[in-house]
């Protein structure tokens, strides 16, 4: 588990699990907000159970059940975040509303650094900003980074898929060449297409143009860029296009 300092208050304390799928679910919802688009409103659904707690002075901890009125230890939410957020890197600024226990609401702004190359899973954690429990701890939050569709590009792992169309006359007599590709960060790359004739299923793979593949909190190397060649057939031919590629295949 890596970690970052937290936002907003003494109390708070944040940290990320990187490529972390156990998400978590079920329990009471809590007071909660958030500033990004779209939106988060409404509750964000927990999980109770025992708490684990240091003892005063560094001591040896205790295990202790929270009232079965405190409400959930977590809060957890979908942070949704775009494919190319993943590869340059962003900051979401998140809106949060927690409930004292004197029934006062207190609104604060949390930051989500999101480092190139994160995965769905990653769960960011703030500890103790979530709604305070009668004879328990405050709740914490937690947010579960989840990938959103791209119209161009899907993520495999470490490498980026995309779809380039061919004609079938292009697959059928074309001599190569090039097709120019805008990346998810804006770059330009050449991409050969296959000489001689295109074979459906046919892809070209780009070494280093893919996701940024995180080792020991650096990206070091990205994965690859494969482009799948799509064959577009024609809807009809007519009766003597028919005969002059039967003459031509034949």
């Amino acid at each position: 588990m890596g970690g970052m300092g937290g936002r907003g208050g003494g109390r708070s304390a944040f940290s990320f699990d990187d490529d972390d799928d156990d998400m978590m679910g079920g329990g009471m919802p809590g007071m909660f907000s958030s500033g990004m688009p779209g939106g988060m409103p409404g509750g964000m659904p927990g999980m109770g159970g025992a708490r684990t707690r240091r003892a005063p002075g560094g001591g040896p901890s205790s295990t202790r059940a929270a009232p079965e009125n405190a409400g959930p230890s977590e809060i957890v939410r979908p942070l949704k975040v775009k494919l190319e957020d993943l590869v340059t890197g962003t900051t979401k600024k998140l809106k949060v509303t927690r409930r004292l226990l004197n029934g006062e609401q207190v609104e604060k702004t949390l930051e989500i650094i999101i480092q190139p190359g994160f995965k769905a899973g990653t769960k960011f954690r703030f500890k103790g900003e979530g709604n305070e429990r009668e004879g328990a701890e405050p709740q914490d939050l937690v947010f579960v980074l989840e990938e959103l569709p791209h119209e161009r590009f899907t993520r495999d792992g470490n490498d980026l898929i995309t779809t380039e169309k061919l004609t079938l006359l292009e697959a059928l007599t074309g001599t190569g060449g090039t097709r120019q590709i805008t990346t998810l960060d804006g770059k330009r790359v050449s991409v050969p297409i296959p000489p001689s004739v295109v074979q459906p299923n046919s892809e070209t793979r780009l070494p280093g143009y893919g996701m940024p593949i995180r080792k020991d909190g650096q990206v070091k190397q990205n994965g690859d860029l494969i482009v799948k060649w799509e064959i577009v057939f024609p809807e009809r031919l007519t009766n003597s296009q028919k005969e002059g590629l039967k003459k031509i295949l034949s």
